[in-house]
């Protein structure tokens, strides 16, 4: 990790703990503010095309940041979609999300009609960028009278909205990135936000047991908690190693394949884990462990669900062969 890289995740770490609002809603949207402020939603994207500059490796540090501090903000949808714009036209102040689908929307007389479900943060965002396989990304004014946000959230009790288009005009990029790109940045920021959340579950499940006492001993003394706590921490090398290959690589579809499995798997495995070392402590509302395995289970299926992963990587495998998935897997 590059000195910038650990500079911006003290800044996360410090975004947090200045933040005083008294209620989770508030306190996300005068986060999200001060991040917007900070331009932390553009790190990644060349000054020139009106981002703040940085590399990818260090948009993934703010997004693992944030995700081991268990806090929800639309940074991921954000900065994919502004790196989208940002291909064939200026940023300007709007605020931005980003939804993928399956098929192209129908746009033939320049208007679409239809309904997206689960669109992240669309009741905050103002411009949505639409992309699908085979179709170059579609921009879509959320405030356009003939465009309707229903509200809904998902399991971490984040926005994931109807968007209904009623014949809404659509804007089409003019030098876009491609499909495949898109959805393969999606998916390491996501795998680095599981990261991120699977640590923080951890080093809270590593304090209660060293300190929660029984029988006049740590729990962490008992050898099952011990050893499932190790389990969890091999969970953990798991993610750090397939996200260390994504640094390497680059977001290439092998590398976002590699890492949204690795850490899918790891997000089962860390959350049902830490629940059964809190025991009932774990499931209180009081208690933060749910701040991070919520988002573990809403997470691990952004995108697409781990099972997709698994047959697209072993797809993509099996097409370049043995040597290649080897040197892929194992970079110099």
């Amino acid at each position: 990790m590059s000195q910038l890289t650990t500079e911006l995740s003290d800044l996360v770490d410090g975004l947090v703990r200045r933040s005083d609002a008294d209620e989770p809603a508030g306190e996300r949207r005068a986060m999200w503010v001060q991040a917007r402020e900070l331009g932390l939603h553009r790190v990644g994207i060349p000054e020139e095309r009106g981002g703040a500059g940085g590399a990818f490796e260090d948009l993934l540090a703010i997004v693992e940041a944030l995700g081991r501090n268990g806090v929800s903000l639309p940074v991921i949808e954000t900065a994919t979609a502004d790196w989208v714009i940002g291909h064939s036209a200026e940023l300007t102040d709007r605020t931005t999300t980003l939804a993928l689908l399956e098929q192209p929307l129908d746009t033939r007389d320049g208007t679409a009609t239809a309904e997206l479900r689960a669109v992240p943060w669309a009741r905050d965002s103002e411009l949505l960028v639409v992309c699908a396989p085979g179709a170059a990304p579609l921009v879509v004014d959320l405030r356009h009278p003939a465009v309707t946000v229903r509200p809904g959230e998902n399991l971490a009790g984040e926005p994931r909205d109807e968007v209904v288009l009623d014949g809404v005009p659509l804007t089409s990029s003019a030098t876009p990135p491609d499909f495949e790109q898109v959805r393969a940045r999606l998916a390491l920021l996501w795998s680095a936000a599981l990261a991120g959340a699977a640590h923080g579950a951890f080093r809270l499940t590593k304090t209660y047991v060293s300190e929660r006492r029984q029988f006049g001993a740590p729990l962490l003394k008992i050898p099952a908690v011990a050893g499932n706590l190790a389990l969890m921490r091999v969970e953990l090398l798991k993610t750090d190693a397939a996200l260390s290959l994504a640094r390497t690589s680059g977001p290439t579809p092998f590398a976002a394949e590699t890492a949204r499995l690795t850490t899918a798997a790891a997000a089962t495995v860390v959350a049902t884990t830490a629940h059964q070392l809190h025991g009932a402590m774990g499931i209180t509302e009081e208690y933060p462990l749910h701040a991070f395995t919520r988002r573990l289970w809403a997470w691990r299926d952004a995108v697409a669900a781990e099972r997709q992963w698994a047959e697209d990587l072993g797809r993509r495998a099996a097409a370049i062969g043995e040597e290649e998935t080897w040197t892929l897997v194992t970079p110099a």
